[in-house]
């Protein structure tokens, strides 16, 4: 049964082949927030089929003047002091704890925001739910609202300024019995991504993919070779304005450092060569080329790729095809995207001075697979790293010689992945944004700054919630804090097992001239040999902690739960468990004793 309360302007639509008339039916408010900030409200009654509510808003029929929408079940809702909690599409969870507050999960208005993936959930003693938003993914935020003592749940669409490219789909799928948690939650919307095959397991792809079964059972080792000061004291460089460029670690000196590894047993690494390209790390992006010469140049910088991999070790190359500052000998300003008044979109300052966003479009089209495979010839294989690309929700375009939608950003950066994987052996990226899932083999980090950022009242605590669906589809370091997680306090180092982290560690990850480093202050550096041995002994402490759970990055991690205040279990498709001790006391679990700030691990005989 539908009820119209005003003039429809949304349908809901059902299973046609699946009668559902004895079901008992659910209103949803769907609420139109207008430019001048007004609000209208339509109820509708929605029944579930099959256990799923499927809610569409048609693009077409959207009132003129509206700027978002967002949907309110009214099973969507709890009492503050009553079970339960929300899940947020970052994996943050929060109890019915307040009786006034508001959280909100930003996408596509900010530049790290947090709505990772198009799923949010909540648990009540009435119903326990996850709900998928099917499309318009990029324009999708997360509100938690808690009003004299009752919460809502909400996702919120923003389509102002353009004609959505589809209808607003949001499934609510009703989870029961032992699926009914944020565990729950994730493995649906597993199973809902495997049955449309929208990505893959490591197991399946790694089988015609040697880069990515390697880069499986191995650590990352960022090494960052040479940087312009950050931020730029010159906004619009040009060759004769240019900062100099602070040479770090020469190509010699990195095969000082991959010796050294080898010599201490550190056999399964993955390097990443961060500055190689002109200018160093952020120098005259979108332009790479010539290899830096100050670093000793493309044939030393060939030489070396040759004795990393006669080495046994794994080697790529960081590029960036997302950022560009005017410097580049290739640079138009036909190339950033633009606003509707034709502005090009900036927000940052790094290394090349004032840093635009490019329009994938047109980068693809310009030279995206010229210089990829420019990047191979060097003799570089595995994971290759693009930078950025994958930490922010797509940008809409709006120049008119070359608009896109960002559906169609990321499309075009789907086609940037694939021709990556296709040349270089694998691909990945900086940030967890949903849309390259079914593209991404290795994501430098999952949160930024979650161990560290003043946590919101709403808010109770983090969840894998990330992990929970793609362990074992996408390798991933689920905190910027864990860089280099050895070195760090006995938190981060457990939080980054908890969660299932593959180990990063970085040389000369703090860079800026302002002293902030989002990656933290315990660092890898190598001016002197008493410097590198130090770094090399803090590796080698991480990769020995990390050999005894490399199996785990194929697996899918099938459970999450606390166990006790401050106790958590992780398990995994082959029956591991990690159960992770965070308070004071000993914890007895399964005849053994789980130490204080320590972990222990259940293997199935």
């Amino acid at each position: 049964m539908i009820t119209l309360h005003m003039r429809s302007w949304v349908h809901i639509c059902f299973c046609a082949t699946l009668a559902a008339s004895s079901l008992v039916a659910d209103p949803v408010d769907v609420v139109y927030t207008y430019a001048d900030k007004h609000e209208e409200t339509k109820t509708i009654d929605v029944t579930p089929t099959n256990g799923v509510y499927f809610v569409r808003v048609r693009r077409t029929e959207l009132p003129a003047g509206v700027e978002w929408v967002k949907l309110l079940p009214a099973f969507a809702q709890a009492h503050t002091g009553e079970p339960g909690y929300f899940v947020s599409p970052c994996g943050r969870i929060g109890s019915f704890k307040l009786t006034n507050g508001t959280f909100k999960a930003i996408g596509p208005s900010a530049f790290y925001g947090s709505v990772y993936m198009p799923i949010f959930g909540m648990k009540t003693p009435r119903k326990t739910f996850v709900g998928i938003a099917v499309t318009l993914r990029n324009e999708f935020d997360f509100e938690v609202l808690a009003r004299k003592g009752l919460y809502t749940v909400a996702p919120k669409f923003k389509v102002s300024g353009f004609v959505p490219p589809d209808d607003i789909v949001v499934r609510y799928h009703t989870l029961e019995g032992d699926n009914a948690n944020y565990a729950g939650m994730a493995k649906t919307y597993r199973a809902y991504l495997f049955e449309r095959e929208l990505c893959r397991p490591i197991k399946t792809r790694m089988q015609q993919r040697p880069e990515l079964a390697y880069a499986a059972k191995s650590i990352e080792l960022r090494i960052r070779q040479g940087w312009k000061p950050v931020p730029s004291p010159v906004p619009e460089q040009t060759p004769a304005t240019e900062p100099p460029m602070h040479v770090a670690i020469t190509f010699d000196r990195v095969r000082d450092i991959l010796t050294s590894l080898k010599q201490v047993g550190v056999h399964d690494v993955e390097v990443c060569l961060v500055g190689w390209n002109i200018k160093g790390h952020d120098g005259r992006w979108p332009q790479i080329f010539p290899v830096e010469e100050t670093l000793g140049g493309e044939q030393k910088l060939r030489s070396l790729i040759k004795d990393a991999q006669s080495m046994g070790y794994q080697i790529v190359g960081h590029a960036n095809s997302t950022d560009g500052y005017t410097i580049a000998d290739c640079w138009s300003w036909d190339l950033p995207i633009k606003d509707a008044a034709g502005k090009p979109f900036s927000n940052a300052s790094w290394g090349g001075g004032k840093m635009y966003h490019l329009c994938p479009q047109r980068v693809y089209e310009r030279f995206y697979p010229h210089e990829i495979q420019k990047i191979a010839d060097l003799g570089f294989r595995g994971l290759h790293y693009s930078d950025v690309m994958t930490i922010l929700q797509p940008f809409r375009c709006q120049d008119p010689m070359h608009p896109c939608t960002s559906k169609e950003s990321a499309i075009w950066y789907s086609r940037m992945m694939q021709e990556t994987q296709q040349r270089l052996g694998g691909f990945a990226s900086e940030g967890p944004y949903d849309f390259a899932n079914g593209h991404l083999d290795y994501i430098l980090y999952v949160n930024f700054g979650a161990l560290t950022a003043k946590p919101n009242p709403m808010v109770d605590r983090l969840t894998p919630l990330y992990q929970l669906v793609y362990n074992g589809i996408v390798l991933n370091n689920p905190f910027t804090e864990a860089v280099n997680a050895a070195a760090k306090e006995k938190l981060v180092q457990l939080k980054a097992i908890e969660f299932g982290g593959r180990p990063i560690y970085y040389f000369y990850s703090k860079f800026k001239s302002d002293n902030k480093s989002w990656m933290g202050n315990s660092d890898l550096t190598c001016a002197t040999d008493e410097e590198l041995a130090t770094s090399i002994a803090i590796i080698k402490k991480g990769y020995d902690s990390f050999k005894t759970l490399s199996d785990l990055q194929c697996e899918f991690m099938e459970a999450h739960d606390e166990l006790a205040p401050q106790v958590f279990r992780t398990t995994f498709g082959n029956k591991t468990e990690i159960v992770v001790n965070y308070s004071a006391t000993p914890y007895s679990y399964r005849n053994a004793s789980v130490a204080p700030l320590s972990y222990s691990v259940f293997r199935q005989p």
